[in-house]
Order: C-alpha cells, then sequence, then structure tokens
C-alpha cells in the first residue's frame, strides 16, 4: 500500500490547523505584553529627562532644596493625535523627586514615577543618580 489514506491527510491537516490556531492566538498576548513594555519605558525616559533638570539645578546652585516642579508627561498609548474622549490624570505620570546629601556638595537624587493605564493597577518605576554639585569648587 502507497501514499496516504484520506483519513490520514485529515489528521495531518486538523493537527496543522491546532498549530497554527495556537500561534495566531499568542499574538494577541505578545501585543498586550509590548504595549506595557512601551509604557515602561516610556515612564523611565519622563523620569530620566526630569532627574536631569534636577541635575543641572543642583550643579548650578549646590543645594537639594526647592526642586524645580516635576513637568507633566501624557502617556502615549500609540493612539497618535486622535481624540478618546476625556483625557484623565490617570494618563500622565506622576514624578516624585527625592534627594539626600552625601557630604557637603555632593547628592543622591533620585525621581519615584507613578502611572495608571486605563484605571488598572498603579505602576512604579525609580530613576536615581549621584550628582556632584559645582558650587564647591
Amino acid at each position: 500500500m502507497r501514499g496516504f489514506s484520506l483519513i490520514e491527510a485529515m489528521v495531518g491537516m486538523v493537527v496543522l490547523l491546532v498549530g497554527i490556531m495556537m500561534l495566531v492566538g499568542a499574538i494577541p498576548a505578545s501585543y498586550g505584553f509590548t504595549a506595557q513594555d512601551s509604557v515602561r519605558v516610556q515612564a523611565v525616559s519622563a523620569g530620566q529627562e526630569y532627574l536631569d533638570v534636577i541635575r543641572q539645578y543642583v550643579k548650578a546652585s549646590g543645594v537639594d532644596t526647592n526642586l524645580p516642579p516635576p513637568p507633566v508627561v501624557v502617556i502615549d498609548r500609540g493612539q497618535g493625535f486622535v481624540s478618546h474622549g476625556d483625557q484623565s490624570t490617570s494618563d500622565a505620570f506622576t514624578m516624585t523627586p527625592a534627594c539626600t546629601s552625601r557630604s557637603l556638595f555632593s547628592f543622591d537624587c533620585s525621581v519615584n514615577v507613578e502611572w495608571s493605564v486605563n484605571n488598572g493597577p498603579l505602576q512604579k518605576v525609580q530613576v536615581e543618580s549621584y550628582i556632584a554639585s559645582q558650587a564647591g569648587f
């Protein structure tokens, strides 16, 4: 007996179809993880930019008090400039700075960035830096 029977061919097709359906089913899940990672990268970037502003302030003034206020950074969820109703406060990052003095002219500074997308769970990331002031040199 040579070749495949109709039943063997149908079983092979079913196995192939199940494999393809599993691959297609994984695509939406991977897209969701990619979107979460994109927002996390935005949070780190926003925190780093604000920390750069703090670094310039501390280097110039030599003090870690009265830090510049954090900017308002809106979360880009990949929707471009199309309006989708109200932009609530949960659509922006909340940044909290903190600096502690290490010595007379050096500081440890950090920025805590918090956000929540679509009223989901609160997520956080912290960006830190050592800053040496130029005011004492």
